[in-house]
């Protein structure tokens, strides 16, 4: 019985962190650092880099789980897009699905809050590729 409990109030406890670091995240970021890790080797932008180029990558997560990104980082033309979805955070992965055209597109991310700054890595299933992006609150 005391077992019973017990999980009933760590489910409750995870809860409440979910709720609270969802909170966190609602708002505008921007990049501020970007590496790719192509078959193991990276390549990393810092600020400066980033804003030097011309890049942009800004994202909006919405108290409604709603999600939009507006970002030029797409080679090779590098023109201005906007994606839309919904998002979701939960412990230490961030969920996004992007509606476009006839199909959705999810992605999960490894999330890791830094305050008023989150790092997101997005990994390649098949090879070692991998993308590692810092945000900071607009």
């Amino acid at each position: 019985m005391k077992y019973k409990y017990l999980f009933v109030a760590f489910v409750l406890f995870m809860l409440c962190v979910s709720a609270v670091n969802n909170k966190k995240v609602i708002g505008v970021w921007e990049i501020v650092e970007f590496t790719f890790f192509q078959k193991g080797v990276p390549a990393k932008s810092d600020e400066k880099t980033l804003r030097d180029a011309g890049s942009v990558w800004n994202m909006y997560f919405n108290e409604d789980g709603s999600f939009k990104q507006e970002f030029n980082m797409r080679p090779p033309a590098m023109a201005m897009e906007t994606e839309k979805g919904t998002w979701k955070l939960e412990a230490d992965s961030l969920f996004i699905e992007i509606q476009a055209n006839n199909f959705t597109r999810k992605l999960n991310y490894s999330f890791i809050s830094l305050g008023d700054a989150f790092v997101i890595t997005l990994q390649n299933p098949v090879t070692p590729d991998k993308v590692v992006a810092k945000f900071r609150r607009k």
